[in-house]
């Protein structure tokens, strides 16, 4: 009922995705920020513990962004390879939740290693359970044989477009002052992202939803897609290509299942678990730049039996395709069940 009083009425529409757009500030020292999440203590050849676990993209509870993971084993893997080999497929299985108050470490296993392709398995080890598991394929650069790539999606600048980080306090304003009705879900939803999700000041990407209204589920065009620009909030050495790379992993488990769940808030969603069962990544460049903006493009193509299933394009401004992601997650409810 809510959904088509709000629709009925496309001036409120509007003035959500009528504002101001964000001016990009840099975050101090980040080079160095984004490199101490890559840094390992090493007791045993091929055993790899982070410093680092902790991250703004958790919030509050202590269970691991799960893109952290994903990149600090693809890391780990990356240190028992030669530089000529570059990580071309990443497939990864969440297993149980990663819990930042205890100690983690990463084994690598090494596969193969051939003349073109290497491969590397990684179990992530707490408390003496296998809690995540990623295995990668190398690839050494070859000449090219044929190329070809689907067209990046026309979408507004990310110029044009407000951050996340100055969106939440934009739209609790216009709550607050009767500019805009939300039902209860989107509410709930709104309070989680005033102290998780992309509000830091020192989280490592700027994030900019081309549409805010279908973004937070107020404009509900029943297509459970996203396109997102983001960019590293700080300058990375042109030169470390493995640091660029690192870091468009760990952003790449971002909006995964905000592409599926964010269409269904608006019919009263409620969730109970989000999690992430596996993550899978394909690099088709072995140049690309987390430092410059990048469109990701999430479609969820199918929900059904508490998981959804979403793929992902990676775009750099150009036009060209740097990387390619899938995932299933585990969505539950405690509430109705929201059937587009």
């Amino acid at each position: 009922m809510f959904l088509r009083s709000f629709l009925s009425k496309p001036r409120r529409t509007m003035r959500l995705n009528s504002y101001k757009a964000s001016g990009f500030e840099k975050v101090a020292n980040y080079e160095n920020i984004a490199r101490s999440f890559f840094q390992f203590e090493q007791n045993e050849k091929d055993n790899f513990r982070p410093k680092i676990i902790v991250n703004s993209r958790q919030g509050s509870h202590s269970s691991a962004y799960g893109g952290l993971v994903f990149a600090q084993a693809l890391s780990a893997a990356e240190n028992t390879v030669e530089n000529i080999y570059k990580p071309h497929s990443v497939h990864s299985f969440f297993i149980l939740s990663v819990d930042t108050k205890e100690p983690i470490e990463y084994k690598v296993k090494r596969a193969r290693d051939g003349k073109s392709f290497a491969t590397r398995t990684v179990e992530a080890i707490q408390k003496e359970k296998t809690v995540f598991v990623l295995q990668a394929s190398f690839h050494v650069d070859e000449p090219q044989s044929i190329v070809h790539q689907c067209q990046m999606p026309d979408v507004p600048a990310p110029e044009t477009l407000m951050s996340m980080r100055d969106a939440v306090p934009y739209m609790k304003n216009m709550i607050e002052n009767g500019e805009l009705t939300a039902p209860a879900a989107i509410l709930n939803r709104l309070k989680k992202y005033e102290t998780q999700v992309y509000t830091h000041d020192e989280d490592l990407f700027e994030m900019r939803p081309t549409n805010l209204a279908k973004y937070f589920g107020h404009e509900n065009d029943r297509k459970p897609s996203l396109y997102i620009w983001m960019r590293a909030r700080g300058d990375v050495d042109e030169n470390d290509e493995r640091l660029h790379r690192l870091l468009i992993a760990y952003n790449s488990d971002s909006s995964m299942i905000t592409a599926a769940t964010t269409p269904h808030y608006a019919e009263g969603f409620k969730p109970s678990m989000l999690f992430s069962l596996d993550h899978c990544v394909w690099f088709h460049r072995g140049q690309m730049k987390a430092d410059d903006w990048l469109l990701f493009e999430v479609i969820s193509d199918v929900a059904s039996g508490s998981r959804a299933s979403s793929h992902g394009r990676i775009w750099s401004r150009d036009g060209i395709l740097v990387a390619s992601c899938h995932q299933e997650s585990l969505i539950r409810t405690k509430g109705i069940v929201s059937m587009l």
